[in-house]
Order: C-alpha cells, then sequence, then structure tokens
C-alpha cells in the first residue's frame, strides 16, 4: 500500500534527516573533547542531547505533515493542493497564486524553523548540564559543537528547500503569467545571504581541527585567520563575477522590447555563458527578423487597403457618372418622344 506523504513533509523529512545527522556529529565530536568530570553530567549529555534532537526532530515532522492542531495557513494550502510528487491538484487562478505565495513563505521559514529548533536544543541542553555542574570548559565545547551543527544544518535546508520546490514554483509562474496575472510584487529573497554560507564552511572547518590541537599556537590562529580573509576574498570574488553576468542578462533583457538589434555581449570566459550568450543572440536575432517581417507585412497592407480605397473610389465614381448618363438619356428619349406625339 503507497503511503501518500504530505508535499511539504516530503520536503522536509531530507531536511530533517540532514540536521539528526549534524547533530550526532556535533554528539561525537563533544565526546571527544568534553571532559565530563562528574558522571551525572556525563549521564545528561548522554541521554537528554539524543532525546532533544528527536523530540524536535518529531515536532518538525508534525508541523509539516499537516497535523490539525498546529501548522501554518500556508502549509495548509500546500498540501491540500500539490500532491506528494508536485503535482497540482487544483488550477483556479487564486489558488495557484494562493500556493505561489505559500511556497515562498515555506522557503524563507525553513532556514528559520531549523534554526530555531537547533538552538532551542542547544539552550535546553546547555541549562540541563549547568543545573547538572558543568564545567565552564564543557560548556564551552557543547556551545561551539551546537554552533557547527545549527549551521551545517540551516545551510543545507537553505540551498535543498529551493531546490525542492523549483519545479512546483515554476509552474506556478507559468500558469500565472499565461493567464495574465502578475507574479513580481511577492517578496523573495536575495542570492547574497548564500555566498555567506560559502565563506563561513571553511571557518567552521577550520574551527574543527583547532578543537583537536593539543597546544594553542598564536601563529597558527593568525595563519588561520589570513588563510580565512583569503577565501573570503576569493567568494567575494566569484559573488560579484556571478553578479555580473546576471546584471548583463538584465540589461540584455531590457534591450530587447526597444526595437532594435539587440546582441548580448558578455565578458565571460565560461563556456556555459557563452553558449547562453549565442543562444540569446538567435532568439534575439529571430525576434528582429519577425518584427521586421510584421511592419513589412503591415506596410504593405497598407499599400494594398490605399489601392484597394482607390479602386473603390473609381469604380464608385463611375458607377454614379453611368447612373446620371442613364437618367439624362432616359430624359432625352422621353423629351423625343412627346415632341414626336
Amino acid at each position: 500500500m503507497k503511503i501518500n506523504i504530505p508535499y511539504t513533509l516530503n520536503i522536509m523529512l531530507p531536511i530533517i534527516g540532514w540536521s539528526i545527522l549534524c547533530s550526532a556529529f556535533s554528539f561525537f565530536l563533544i565526546l571527544s573533547l568534553a571532559s565530563f568530570e562528574l558522571e551525572v553530567t556525563k549521564k545528561t549529555f548522554l541521554y537528554a542531547f539524543p532525546v532533544l534532537v528527536l523530540v524536535f526532530g518529531f515536532l518538525g515532522v508534525i508541523r509539516y505533515g499537516g497535523a490539525k492542531f498546529w501548522f501554518g495557513e500556508e502549509i495548509k494550502i500546500i498540501n491540500e493542493n500539490v500532491s506528494s510528487s508536485g503535482e497540482f491538484l487544483s488550477f483556479g487562478t487564486d489558488t495557484i497564486k494562493k500556493i505561489f505565495n505559500s511556497l515562498v513563505y515555506i522557503s524563507r521559514s525553513t532556514t528559520i524553523n531549523v534554526f530555531a529548533g537547533g538552538l532551542s536544543v542547544l539552550v535546553l541542553m546547555i541549562l540541563a548540564l549547568w543545573v547538572n555542574q558543568a564545567s565552564s570548559f564543557d560548556l564551552m565545547i557543547v556551545v561551539v559543537g551546537g554552533v557547527i551543527a545549527i549551521f551545517f544544518s540551516c545551510a543545507f535546508a537553505t540551498f535543498f528547500c529551493q531546490q525542492a520546490m523549483f519545479d512546483a514554483v515554476k509552474e506556478c509562474r507559468r500558469i500565472l503569467i499565461e493567464r495574465g496575472e502578475d507574479t513580481e510584487d511577492v517578496i523573495l529573497s536575495s542570492i547574497a545571504p548564500k555566498f555567506y554560507f560559502l565563506f563561513f564552511l571553511p571557518f567552521f572547518t577550520i574551527l574543527i581541527v583547532f578543537l583537536f590541537i593539543p597546544s594553542f599556537s598564536f601563529n597558527a590562529a593568525m595563519l588561520c585567520f589570513v588563510a580565512l580573509l583569503m577565501t573570503f576574498i576569493i567568494d567575494k570574488t566569484l559573488f560579484s563575477y556571478i553578479s555580473n553576468s546576471l546584471n548583463e542578462l538584465q540589461g540584455f533583457a531590457k534591450e530587447l522590447p526597444v526595437g532594435e538589434r539587440a546582441v548580448f555581449i558578455t565578458g565571460s570566459l565560461d563556456k556555459e555563458i557563452v553558449s547562453l550568450s549565442e543562444a540569446l543572440n538567435k532568439a534575439s536575432e529571430q525576434i528582429y527578423s519577425s518584427k521586421k517581417e510584421l511592419e513589412k507585412s503591415k506596410e504593405d497592407m497598407a499599400k494594398r487597403v490605399e489601392e484597394l480605397e482607390k479602386f473603390f473610389k473609381l469604380t464608385v465614381n463611375r458607377e454614379l457618372k453611368m447612373i446620371e448618363l442613364k437618367k439624362e438619356l432616359k430624359k432625352c428619349i422621353e423629351k423625343q418622344n412627346l415632341k414626336t406625339d
């Protein structure tokens, strides 16, 4: 028997699974570094941490599974109108608008919910350890391990959620555009914040390595700081490069409706961007040629109409003259008959 999984839960299950995996990584990282001198402190961590992670994971399953006592209006709209495979069950314009807005909302809120859940687990865990007299060093290790798990969970949630909903969002846009509806009033997230995830990935990787270095060295810390700064500059350069390509596309799109022959010229040396440039130029040339043919057809039609109007005037005038001549001829005949009589 096939189980019908709600669409939002179908998206969230991999995110929840990844978050649990990140928590497990953090769990063993903390165990490797923390001392837990008191037995009660160690047992608290060993039992409370997995339980808290599973509880909040279960709460996520309940929420995105569409439980009636705890779900948002957006989750309800999506699950009632979109199947687990992403197929639409309703095609009314108002419904499609609501689905589109709900998908955008879920995309923005998923990362926030993952962050809130991870932070809740971390805070409760610290409180439990503090009550059981954990040392400051152990609490610091738990905080560091928890932050690492939260970051990797949020990064995956951000990228995966938008990728998973890509086809559904695209279909919504297609339907709304075909029906003449506007989708530009929806508040979308920028691509810029994703850049910072790319920067902090090496930061947390270096942090994990640092945790296992037995003795702290100022020189090593400075080298890591310089390496992170270099990574930031490289990532920022990459982001600027991608942004330039996107801005070029936007500028080209603005030139198309003007009517002149638009040519997309890119400064990129990547074959994907260059191939896209060639495809856009071919499409632009076809649009330009079609427009010119249309203008020529309009001119030919206008000339034809003018010729028809002239022909119509000539034929009408001729007919009118013929009618007048017939009337005059008839009058002459009648006059001649009267004279004859």
